[in-house]
C-alpha cells in the first residue's frame, strides 16, 4: 500500500519529503505524527517513515545559516529521540570492533556477503537489523571492488555502522526514529554508512557548507533515496553553531523585490546598480578609429563583456597614441576634449623624479613574501589606508596588487616589483578613490588620460599607476605627440596597444582642458550639415 507523502521503496522504510526551511520540524516529529500526518493506517511496526536529505552549501547571510543549523539540534534536544550526531571524520575500526567478523569464509564472494551480513546487528531492534542486513547485502552485491579489497572495506563499513547504532542504544526501540545528523565534508565511504542508517530506519541527514562535496553526494546517492539541496553559496566547514545569533527578520515585501530582483537582474542583459563588487579588465584590441567609436560606450555594451560567478568581465581601452593625425593639431586637441567626461582624470606629464623611498618599501615587508601579497595582513594594517572605504572596494584595491605582479605586464626587477606595486597602490589620489566610489561596473568606464608633449620618460611609479589603474577597470589614453618612448620604458608592449601616426609634433603647447558635467555630444559629420541652423 502506498499514499501521498511517501517513495515507494523496498522493505519496511519509506522515505518522505522536507525541505530546508521545514526540515528542523519534521525531524522533530515523532514516528507516530508522521503516520497520521499523511493519513496513513499502518503501525509502526509496519513501515518507517525517515527523512534522507543532503544540505550542501550555505546561505548568503551566515547569520540565517547559523540559525537553520542551530534550530535543527535545538529542536531535537526537546524531543526523545536518539541523536547521532557526527562532525569530525570516521576513526578506523579497532581491533575489538573488528573481531566480530573474525572467521568469515572469503574463499567465495557470495559467502563472504553472506557471513559478513549476518553478523550486522542494531541491538535490541530485530526489524532494523534485517532492514540493515539487507541494505549492506545490496551494496556489497553491486560493488566493483575485488573480493579481497572488498572484505576490508565492507568490515570497515559495518564496524563503523556498529558504532552508530550501539553508542548510545536507541532509546524507544520501533516505536520513534533516531536521527543520525554528519556535518563537515563527508568521504564516500562515511556516505555509504549514512545511507545504511537510512535503509534501516534512521532519519539521515549529511550538512555541509562546502559545495565541494556535492558530486561525491550526487553520485553516492544509494537507491537515490537522499534529497540533494544545494544552497546558494560555498563555505569552508567551521564549528557547529552552539548558539543563535541575532538575525533580521524579512518582511513579505523585501522577500517580494528579492524574488523580483532575482527575475530581472538574473541574466546578463539587466543589472541593478552596483550589483557587483568585483572585475576583471581585458584589454581591447582595435583600430585607432575604433577608440572614438567606444570610447563613451557602457560596459555591458562593449565586446568581451561578460558576468560569470558573480564577477564582471570589463573590456578597457589601454592604448598609446604616438603623433598627430596629419599633423592637425586643432583637430587633435578637440578629439582630446570629445573625450572627457564626468569621470574622466586627465594630467599633463610634467617632469618627474622617483625619490629615494626605500624606507617606505620596507614598511611593506611583513605583507608580502617577493611573490605574494599577504592580503588579508595587509588590509588590517597601519599600511592600509583605506579603511574609510567599503569592504569590498578596499578588497578589490589590495586583490589588484597581486593581478598586477602576476600580469607580467611591468619591466621591473623582481626584487623590488612587488613592494613598489605595493606603495603605489596604497597611496591612490584621492580624486581616484572617489572615482572608484561611484564606479558601477556593469555602465559607464571612468577614464585616466595622460597628454606627454616633453621628452622625458615616465617614471617606474608612473607606470605602475598606468598598469594598476587598467587592472582596476580604468579606460586609459596615453597621448604622446612627439612620439617620444614614455610608458616603454617599464610597461610591455602586451599590456596596450600602440597607434602611430603619421605625423610628429614638437614644443607643443598642451591647451587648458575643463572636465565637463556630463559626456559631450559627438558632432556627426554628414547630418548635421544637412541640418545646419540657417540653412535654406
Amino acid at each position: 500500500m502506498n499514499f501521498k507523502g511517501f517513495s515507494t521503496g523496498p522493505d519496511n522504510v519509506r522515505t518522505i519529503t522536507t525541505d530546508p526551511s521545514t526540515l528542523a520540524d519534521d525531524l522533530a516529529e515523532s514516528h507516530s505524527d508522521r503516520l497520521k500526518s499523511r493519513g496513513g493506517h499502518f503501525t509502526e511496526t509496519e513501515l518507517i517513515p525517515v527523512y534522507c536529505a543532503a544540505l550542501v552549501g550555505t546561505l548568503a547571510d551566515g547569520d540565517q545559516y547559523n540559525n537553520l543549523l542551530y534550530t535543527i539540534t535545538d529542536n531535537l534536544k526537546g524531543t526523545d529521540k536518539t541523536v547521532i550526531f557526527k562532525d569530525t571524520p570516521f576513526a578506523n575500526p579497532a581491533p575489538d570492533e573488528t573481531r566480530v567478523f573474525a572467521g568469515i569464509d572469503r574463499s567465495d564472494r557470495d559467502k563472504m556477503i553472506d557471513g559478513i551480513c549476518s553478523r550486522i546487528s542494531v541491538p535490541g531492534d530485530s526489524l532494523r537489523t534485517s532492514l540493515a542486513s539487507a541494505a549492506f547485502r545490496d551494496m556489497l552485491t553491486h560493488s566493483n571492488t575485488a573480493t579481497g579489497i572488498l572484505f576490508n572495506h565492507a568490515v570497515k563499513l559495518a564496524s563503523w555502522f556498529h558504532r552508530c547504532v550501539g553508542v548510545p542504544q536507541i532509546k524507544n526501540g520501533i516505536r520513534d526514529i533516531p536521527v543520525m545528523l554528519y556535518y563537515g565534508n563527508i568521504t564516500e565511504a562515511e556516505l555509504k554508512v549514512v545511507h545504511m542508517l537510512c535503509c534501516s530506519g534512521f532519519d539521515a541527514i549529511v550538512i555541509s557548507p562546502d559545495k565541494q562535496v556535492l558530486t561525491l553526494i550526487n553520485e553516492g546517492n544509494f537507491r537515490s533515496q537522499m534529497q540533494v539541496f544545494e544552497l546558494e553559496a560555498s563555505a569552508p566547514v567551521q564549528p557547529y553553531p552552539t548558539k543563535l545569533l541575532k538575525a533580521k527578520v524579512s518582511t513579505v515585501a523585501y522577500n517580494a523585490e528579492r524574488e523580483l530582483d532575482d527575475i530581472l537582474y538574473g541574466s546578463d542583459t539587466m543589472f541593478r546598480d552596483f550589483q557587483f563588487s568585483d572585475l576583471e579588465s581585458n584589454v581591447l584590441r582595435t583600430t585607432y578609429d575604433e577608440i572614438d567609436v567606444l570610447w563613451h560606450t557602457r560596459s555591458q555594451y562593449r565586446s568581451g563583456f561578460s558576468v560569470k560567478n558573480g564577477r564582471v568581465n570589463v573590456p578597457v581601452f589601454f592604448a598609446k597614441i604616438d603623433g598627430v593625425p596629419d599633423g592637425d593639431l586643432s583637430a587633435y586637441w578637440e578629439s582630446i576634449r570629445e573625450k572627457l567626461s564626468p569621470m574622466t582624470l586627465l594630467t599633463v606629464k610634467a617632469p618627474s623624479y622617483d625619490g629615494n623611498i626605500e624606507a617606505q618599501l620596507h614598511k611593506f615587508d611583513p605583507y608580502h613574501d617577493g611573490h605574494h601579497v599577504f592580503a588579508e595582513k595587509l588590509k588590517g594594517s597601519r599600511m592600509n589606508n583605506y579603511g574609510f572605504l567599503s569592504d569590498s572596494l578596499q578588497q578589490l584595491i589590495i586583490g589588484k596588487i597581486q593581478e598586477t605582479f602576476d600580469s607580467g605586464y611591468l619591466l621591473i626587477d623582481d626584487r623590488e616589483c612587488l613592494a613598489q606595486i605595493m606603495f603605489v597602490a596604497m597611496n591612490l589620489d584621492r580624486n581616484i578613490l572617489r572615482i572608484l566610489q561611484k564606479y558601477d561596473f556593469t555602465k559607464d568606464i571612468p577614464k585616466f588620460i595622460v597628454i606627454d608633449a616633453i621628452e622625458d620618460t615616465f617614471s617606474m611609479r608612473e607606470c605602475i599607476q598606468l598598469v594598476f589603474l587598467s587592472m582596476l577597470g580604468f579606460d586609459i589614453l596615453v597621448y604622446a605627440p612627439t612620439g617620444y618612448r614614455d610608458l616603454e620604458t617599464f610597461v610591455s608592449p602586451k599590456a596596450y596597444e600602440n597607434h602611430r601616426m603619421n605625423e610628429f609634433k614638437y614644443n607643443v603647447t598642451v591647451p587648458r582642458f575643463k572636465i565637463p558635467d556630463k559626456i559631450p555630444q559627438k558632432k556627426s559629420g554628414l547630418f548635421s550639415n544637412l541640418f545646419k541652423k540657417g540653412r535654406k
